[in-house]
C-alpha cells in the first residue's frame, strides 16, 4: 500500500461522509460504486502488467 492507495481510500471515506450527512443511502451507494470501480480497475492494470511481463519474458528468453 503506497501514498496514492492511502489517499484513495481517504478520499473516499470523506466523499461517504459527506454524502451520508445529505442522506445515508446516498452516500452508502457512491462509496460503494467507488469502491467496486477502484477494485475492478485495479484488478484489470494488475492483469495487463502481468501480461506485459510475460511477453517481455518470452522476449528474453528466445
Amino acid at each position: 500500500m503506497d501514498r496514492w492507495d492511502v489517499l484513495a481510500l481517504l478520499g473516499v471515506v470523506a466523499l461517504g461522509a459527506g454524502l451520508w450527512l445529505v442522506a445515508p443511502w446516498l452516500g452508502l451507494s457512491v462509496v460503494g460504486a467507488v469502491l467496486l470501480a477502484a477494485g475492478v480497475g485495479g484488478s484489470v492494470i494488475a492483469e495487463r502488467a502481468a501480461v506485459r511481463q510475460q511477453l517481455i519474458d518470452a522476449k528474453k528468453g528466445r
